[in-house]
């Protein structure tokens, strides 16, 4: 049984001989974790933007005056029959003044006295992801249906993130995979000073017919510390940072939000793995060596 009194001694010698380096290497695992945490902010923000209305991922298609309801009808079936659409929503102009009514406000003077028989029947055209960037063009296909009087979309910045979403996750893939990295070559020179600064006491300890766990234990515990440390500053100056787009700007809530208990464990979880796999390869080394 590894005495956990003792233990901790090793660990809190160790710290003193290398106090510099030990706050360094916390340092560096809280950046390496404050991008692992925006990262994870990056792609939730692209997947909202994805399903929001009235972005890249949805069109509006305007109907002709007149159309009868069974060409509606023909027009929900052809529309329903593209593969690029996942939803398709008929929106009658009774339908339609009452959304205006909900986005303007009831006392706007813009819809008071409105008479809806001026205003057009209408299709809420819903794009499957993978083709949100191919709004253009699909929206060209659905102009060109008989019937159709008009096709319209938003293409402002929440546009263009929620088309460029695959995009957005690859290279967040990307640069976390360099992340983790970083972060496991940081703590495996970290724990392999600490190693070589106490040889001698390992030597001793070794000829004395001590464990590998016995001696190596500290440092994985240090490791597994470095992590949880710095992942937990990480996502405490993530969290503050949405609190303070929150405070000052308000339009962006519905897309920046904190992140969920089981991103969160996971940010602990893999910053720890990650930290302890880090002190594993130190410890072979030293082990081979």
């Amino acid at each position: 049984m590894i005495r956990l009194y003792y233990v901790f001694n090793l660990i809190v010698r160790g710290l003193r001989l290398r106090p510099w380096g030990s706050i360094l290497t916390l340092i560096a695992c809280w950046f390496a974790l404050c991008q692992l945490s925006l990262l994870l902010y990056t792609v939730d923000i692209a997947d909202r933007a994805s399903m929001m209305p009235a972005t890249s991922g949805t069109m509006i298609a305007y109907l002709r005056d007149g159309t009868s309801q069974g060409h509606i009808t023909e027009l929900e079936k052809a529309l329903r029959g593209f593969t690029e659409v996942s939803q398709v929503q008929f929106i009658p102009r009774q339908l339609g003044l009452e959304r205006m009514k909900k986005w303007l406000g009831p006392d706007s003077s813009m819809v008071e006295g409105v008479d809806p028989a001026i205003l057009p029947d209408a299709f809420e055209i819903t794009l499957k992801r993978e083709y949100s960037s191919q709004v253009d063009s699909i929206a060209a296909k659905v102009n060109k249906i008989p019937g159709v009087d008009d096709v319209r979309y938003r293409r402002g910045l929440i546009g263009y993130i929620a088309g460029s979403y695959t995009a957005i996750a690859l290279c967040a893939s990307m640069v976390a995979a360099i992340v983790v990295v970083c972060l496991s070559l940081v703590i495996f020179l970290s724990i392999r000073v600490g190693i070589v600064s106490r040889r001698q006491q390992i030597e001793v300890l070794s000829l004395l017919g001590a464990q590998y766990l016995f001696i190596y234990a500290p440092y994985l515990i240090e490791a597994g510390s470095y992590g949880l440390l710095g992942s937990g500053a990480a996502l405490l100056t993530a969290s503050a940072g949405v609190a303070y787009l929150h405070t000052h700007f308000p339009a962006l809530q519905p897309l920046v939000r904190p992140l969920g208990v089981i991103q969160v464990a996971g940010v602990l979880f893999f910053a720890c793995l990650c930290s302890i796999f880090g002190a594993l390869l130190a410890i072979k080394r030293s082990i081979d060596a």
